[in-house]
C-alpha cells in the first residue's frame, strides 16, 4: 500500500488533517507526525510566544532527531511537509540519504519569502526550497520566485475545502438571531482588515445603519466602533457554517501579501453556501465567475456599492449563492482532489 507521512500539526481544524482524510479516501496509508505537539511538549519555553520567538532554533533541535527517527521507522513512499517552519535544511538532506527511495514534497500555505512576518517564514524554509523533490504552492505569482530560489519542481496547488468541516448547515430561526447579520466577517484582526471594515461604519457610509457582525480573535486591537461589532468568538466547523448560512453577505479580504491569488475562505464560504463578496483577483475569478457565482470589489467605494445593491436584491443574491455552491462541488475543489494531484505527480516522477 502507498504510504504517506505528513509532517504537520494535527489539531482538529488543521490543513494536515484535511489532507490526511483526502489521502485515506484515495486508498493511501497516511498518518501525521505532529511537529507542533512534539516541539511544544519538549520544552516549556516552546509553549510561550516570546520563548518561541527568541529561542526557536535551539528549541527545535530535538525535533530534528525525532523526525529522522519517525521517517526510519515508517519508511514511507512519500513525506509531505507542510511549510517546514521548524525543520532544518540538513534534516531534509538526512532524510533523503537515509531513505533514497522516499520522495519529499512540501506544501507551503504561506508566502515562503515573507520573512518579515515571524510566523510565515524563516531562513530554514528558504534554504530548504532546493531540497524538496516538488514544492507545491497556492499562488501562481510565487511559482517563478520559487524556481529562482532553486526549487527542483514547482506545482500550483490551490487551497480547497474539506466536506467534513465546510458544508451547508441547517439554520433555524434561533440560529439566524444568534449567527445572522446583514454583513459578516470571520477572521482574525489585522490592520488591513480593520481598514476595510472601518470604511463600512463611517458617518458618510450609505450602509452605516446595517447589521455588521465580526467573528474572530484579537479584535480588541481595533477601534471602539468595530469592537462594538465584534462577537468575541472564533468561528470554526459547524458554527462557521451557521454564520455563512444565517448571514446575507460574507466578506472575504485577500491580504496584500496574497497578491492576485486567493485564500482558504475563497472555497470555504461557498462550501458552506454563503454569499461571498471578496477583493477582485484574477485567480478567484477563475474559480468563481464574477456576478454569477460570487461577487468582487476593488476599492472601498465599490465594496459599499456592492453591499448596498445585493442587500436590496435577495433573489439575485440567492441565485449567486446557489450557483457558487454548485460550481464548487462539481469542479474538483476539495482537498481530496488536491491530494489526488499530489499522488499523481508522485506517480509521474516514479514512472
Amino acid at each position: 500500500m502507498f504510504k504517506i507521512l505528513i509532517i504537520s500539526s494535527s489539531t482538529k481544524w488543521d490543513l494536515g488533517r484535511s489532507y490526511l482524510r483526502g489521502f485515506s479516501i484515495l486508498g493511501a496509508e497516511a498518518e501525521i507526525f505532529d511537529e507542533q505537539k512534539f516541539y511544544k511538549e519538549n520544552s516549556f519555553l516552546a509553549s510561550n510566544r516570546y520563548g518561541r520567538r527568541l529561542f526557536w532554533r535551539f528549541l527545535a533541535g530535538p525535533l530534528q532527531k525525532e523526525i529522522l527517527k519517525t521517517a526510519k521507522e515508517k519508511r514511507p513512499d512519500l513525506i509531505l511537509v507542510f511549510k517546514g517552519w521548524l525543520i532544518k535544511p540538513q534534516t531534509i538532506s538526512d532524510i533523503k540519504k537515509i531513505l533514497p527511495q522516499t520522495l519529499v514534497f512540501n506544501f507551503n500555505p504561506d508566502n515562503p519569502f515573507n520573512t518579515w512576518h515571524h510566523g510565515n517564514s524563516n531562513y530554514w524554509i528558504i534554504n530548504s526550497i532546493p531540497l524538496y523533490d516538488v514544492y507545491f504552492i497556492w499562488g501562481k505569482f510565487l511559482v517563478e520566485p520559487l524556481k529562482k530560489a532553486g526549487a527542483k519542481a514547482v506545482e500550483y496547488l490551490p487551497f480547497g475545502y474539506d466536506s467534513k468541516i465546510h458544508y451547508p448547515a441547517e439554520v433555524s430561526k434561533k440560529d439566524r438571531e444568534v449567527y445572522g447579520s446583514d454583513i459578516a466577517f470571520i477572521g482574525t484582526w489585522d490592520k488591513e482588515r480593520e481598514w476595510w471594515l472601518n470604511n463600512l461604519i463611517t458617518k458618510d457610509s450609505i450602509i452605516k445603519n446595517l447589521n455588521l457582525k465580526i467573528w474572530g480573535n484579537l479584535w480588541e486591537k481595533a477601534n471602539k466602533k468595530l469592537q462594538e461589532k465584534w462577537q468575541k468568538k472564533e468561528m470554526v466547523g459547524e458554527e462557521f457554517s451557521r454564520v455563512c448560512g444565517a448571514s446575507k453577505i460574507i466578506l472575504n479580504f485577500i491580504r496584500k501579501q496574497n497578491g492576485s491569488s486567493h485564500n482558504m475562505r475563497t472555497f470555504e464560504i461557498p462550501a458552506c453556501r454563503g454569499f461571498m463578496l471578496s477583493n477582485r483577483t484574477s485567480e478567484q475569478i477563475e474559480f468563481f465567475k464574477e456576478g454569477k457565482e460570487a461577487e468582487y470589489f476593488s476599492n472601498a467605494i465599490e465594496l459599499k456599492e456592492k453591499i448596498n445593491y445585493y442587500l436590496k436584491n435577495d433573489e439575485l443574491r440567492n441565485q449567486i449563492t446557489i450557483a457558487g455552491y454548485e460550481k464548487l462541488i462539481k469542479s474538483g475543489y476539495s482537498y481530496m482532489d488536491r491530494a489526488k494531484k499530489i499522488i499523481n505527480i508522485y506517480k509521474e516522477i516514479n514512472g
